[in-house]
């Protein structure tokens, strides 16, 4: 079987695509999962062990939404921090969860910068594509 999704920390912290959810859950043991669909009406893999947060960023959304890509890593985040397996997920698995990935690994101390974090988010993950509003955002957030 072709595992889509990966590791992004230290085997707490997985990222993909909506496809890739249910694996995630039954072969990794994720208990949270961080929807960034804006598009989804429901969890992408439904199950009574799992909780769904949903944070609706928009693939191709113009202006700001420096809020909810800091909502999205404050949520991946502090499910780590409690202890939690968490997965994190767009549609295709590769803007959206991409600058959440960047984000986490800024905040979680594993990077020091933007570049840095996407090199090392696409090293994991070939499919991250960050798109320029989603720089934006992740600028607003992290450079000072």
């Amino acid at each position: 079987m072709t595992k889509n999704y990966q590791a992004l920390f230290e085997d707490k912290i997985f990222f993909g695509g909506a496809a890739d959810v249910e694996d995630m859950v039954k072969n990794e043991g994720v208990e949270v999962v961080v929807d960034l669909r804006g598009e989804a009406t429901e969890c992408a893999y439904s199950s009574a062990d799992v909780q769904w947060i949903q944070v609706p960023l928009g693939d191709n959304a113009e202006g700001p939404q420096d809020v909810l890509f800091e909502q999205a890593i404050n949520h991946v985040v502090e499910a780590y921090k409690s202890g939690k397996k968490v997965g994190f997920h767009c549609a295709g698995g590769g803007g959206r969860t991409g600058a959440v990935a960047v984000g986490t690994l800024i905040t979680l101390g594993r990077s020091q910068s933007i570049d840095e974090a996407e090199a090392l988010a696409k090293s994991i993950r070939s499919k991250v594509n960050i798109k320029p509003p989603q720089r934006e955002a992740l600028e607003k957030l992290f450079i000072k």
